[in-house]
């Protein structure tokens, strides 16, 4: 039998949000997708200002297809109140994301080294019968990543990266 990775997840329930949310995609290359990121996350932190609207939580990056065709993904900022009927027609809205019993994975230091700690997650559930390719990876969309701290006020070796797996 294979031995198990050391990154061990947590079971958790997540409990569903109120967000501003808008959806995005790029190619596959992490400066795309980080470079897609951080536009997508400015133009909801510029509506936000815009609406005066408090957040409520850390943001997230909910991913919802990855493969030749590139990444999708959606960008969410839980927020304190329900804006909805303030917000005009645009690439923001305000809606539910719902909850979910999930498998939680946890990343220390800079977003630029992700990709090792979804390796160490890949071979974990792969061990764990979970994943048999790296294929199989689509049963368990949309995942994502919450990012705890604020990567504008903590050093790159201190930031903290929730990755969550969906329990179906």
């Amino acid at each position: 039998m294979t031995e198990s990775p050391q990154i061990q997840p947590e079971r958790v329930n997540v409990e569903p949000v109120v967000a501003l949310t808008l959806d995005a995609q790029c190619g596959n290359d992490p400066q795309e997708i980080a470079r897609a990121m951080g536009q997508a996350f400015g133009t909801l932190g510029q509506f936000a200002r815009q609406h005066r609207v408090q957040f409520a939580g850390p943001p997230r990056a909910i991913y919802t297809g990855y493969g030749p065709g590139g990444t999708k993904f959606t960008v969410v900022m839980p927020i304190s109140a329900d804006v909805q009927g303030e917000i005009g027609a645009g690439p923001v809205t305000v809606g539910d994301v719902p909850g979910t019993k999930a498998l939680r994975f946890t990343h220390r230091g800079p977003y630029v080294k992700l990709m090792q700690t979804y390796e160490q997650i890949t071979a974990w559930m792969k061990a764990e019968g979970m994943l048999v390719t790296d294929a199989d990876w689509a049963k368990y969309m949309p995942m994502w990543e919450e990012y705890v701290n604020d990567p504008e006020s903590t050093p790159e070796e201190d930031l903290i990266t929730h990755i969550y797996v969906p329990l179906r």
